[in-house]
């Protein structure tokens, strides 16, 4: 399996499906070997699922994982940029600005 890096988790929660169906991963030990494949920064997500729940199952894992990337991709700085209606030309943004 590789690392969790943020980058396209909803691929990664298909891969990480597969490896334990391969190996045949009992449902307790899930989370805790998908939590050993984070980076740090996601890491650092997953401790905090983990003081807000005192137990994280399978099922809760990948739903908070879902729910956050969502939260995350949709805060953007690009995603707010293609929100914005263009008001007036960018150069009259440009001087605005100044």
């Amino acid at each position: 399996m590789r690392r969790l890096d943020g980058k396209d988790p909803l691929n990664w929660i298909l891969q990480m499906e597969q490896y334990f169906y391969l190996h045949e991963v009992q449902l307790l030990q899930k989370v805790h070997i998908a939590s050993s494949y984070l980076e740090p920064d996601q890491f650092l997500w997953y401790k905090g699922l983990c003081s807000r729940r005192p137990l994280v199952m399978s099922s809760t894992f990948k739903e908070e994982m879902i729910a956050h990337y969502e939260d995350t991709m949709r805060n953007t700085f690009f995603n707010q940029l293609i929100n914005l209606k263009q008001k007036c030309s960018m150069v009259q943004h440009i001087e605005d600005f100044k």
